[in-house]
């Protein structure tokens, strides 16, 4: 996907890139579509992180041992298997955050204005891919890059990290990366679940919805608000939900005539 707002990491830029832009740039070119440059952008990420993060370094080392071995189709396959059609891990924060619950859509309506205060092009993917939240994230002030990642993106990194690391996904790797650097960048984070076993729990039965939280956690809602009726008009932005399953749905309860349920 070549049409993704991500920074180039290997053609040069006509004005200095930000050493955040940068490593934000390198790791959202990897959690595209695979293309030629793919392995070259693996040897550049591991080259920016080895000196200051050696474990998300090794992490990637590893991962880069997968690439080296992988055919051109036997990457892409594995990419689409991992992301596009595996609800758990998909590249959708929103996803994450609020399942099929209508705040997504006002979730997506705050990304695309972000996008458009830091004039940073729209893709074919929705306003909460990763692809635009890095850019987002790499164009934002710290203070409000910090405040967007606890509450918002962290949140989404580690439920798809819990599901990746049961599969022994190769991406794991690069997904604990993306935590390490933001982690870095912006402090410590915390699980979205009161333990692992739970959280892992959670995201295989429900992958989109919003899960136990530990006491004290950040609320999305109220950490990173949402649009209000004082923000001007509100844009309905299309869900495109791609992620149910036939037979997956609850049940329908509703009253009938004589007053009971079914």
């Amino acid at each position: 996907m070549t049409d993704l707002p991500i920074i180039e990491a290997i053609a040069p830029e006509e004005e200095p890139v930000s050493e955040k832009a940068r490593i934000l740039g390198t790791i959202s070119r990897l959690l595209s579509y695979p293309d030629e440059h793919y392995d070259q952008l693996v040897e550049l990420l591991y080259l920016i992180v080895q000196g200051e993060l050696p474990d998300a370094a090794k992490g990637i080392s590893e991962f880069g041992q997968f690439v080296e071995q992988c055919e051109g189709h036997e990457l892409e396959e594995t990419y689409t298997r991992t992301f596009d059609v595996n609800p758990s891990c998909a590249l959708e924060i929103g996803w994450h955050l609020f399942g099929e619950d209508y705040m997504r859509g006002q979730f997506l309506v705050r990304m695309r204005g972000e996008l458009a205060k830091y004039e940073i092009p729209e893709s074919t993917e929705l306003p909460d891919h990763l692809a635009h939240v890095l850019a987002v994230i790499a164009a934002m002030p710290d203070d409000e890059a910090s405040q967007f990642s606890h509450a918002c993106v962290f949140p989404a990194l580690h439920k798809m990290q819990t599901s990746l690391d049961k599969n022994e996904s190769p991406y794991r790797h690069l997904v604990r990366c993306l935590l390490d650097v933001l982690e870095q960048q912006y402090g410590p984070s915390k699980p979205w679940g009161e333990n692992d076993g739970k959280m892992l729990s959670n995201t295989d039965a429900f992958p989109g919805q919003n899960g136990p939280r530990q006491p004290g956690s950040d609320d999305p809602l109220r950490s990173y608000p949402m649009p209000t009726s004082n923000c001007g008009q509100v844009e309905i932005v299309p869900l495109q939900l791609q992620y149910s399953e036939p037979g997956n749905h609850p049940t329908e309860i509703r009253d009938t005539p004589d007053g009971g349920l079914k």
